[in-house]
């Protein structure tokens, strides 16, 4: 199956996974989850390497469940697995939203994304 926002939007016309992403991240405590998980992430590699202890490193994977709580809690959206666990695509995603949001742009991004989603509903269910 093709990249899915939630399970009540089975059909869109997004082909760039960074579209898909938007939609799945637009409640405000979910999106500050997100970003502090970030934060941590950052931060425990950045104490790794200035306390010169590696074994800080095994925290990593635990910054994921951060942002998984904000979805669990705010935001019920369909996670792949892969995006779970660790993937480019959602590295790079997460680093873009955390630049977009810190440039006060992100709200416009999500916009965009529902007005395209809705007009294509829409022209959809006029055939």
């Amino acid at each position: 199956m093709r990249n899915r926002i939630n399970n009540q939007i089975l059909d869109h016309p997004f082909t760039d996974y960074w579209d898909i992403f938007v939609l799945k991240h637009q409640y405000p405590l979910n999106i500050a989850f997100h970003i502090v998980g970030i934060f941590f992430f950052y931060g425990l590699l950045f104490s790794a390497w200035h306390l010169q202890n590696l074994w800080l490193l095994l925290g990593l994977p635990l910054t994921q469940l951060i942002g998984l709580t904000g979805h669990f809690l705010f935001e019920r959206s369909h996670i792949d697995l892969q995006d779970a666990v660790f993937s480019w695509r959602a590295s790079y995603c997460l680093g873009k939203m955390l630049l977009r949001v810190l440039m006060g742009k992100y709200q416009d991004d999500i916009r965009q994304r529902q007005e395209i989603l809705n007009n294509y509903q829409s022209s959809k269910d006029e055939v």
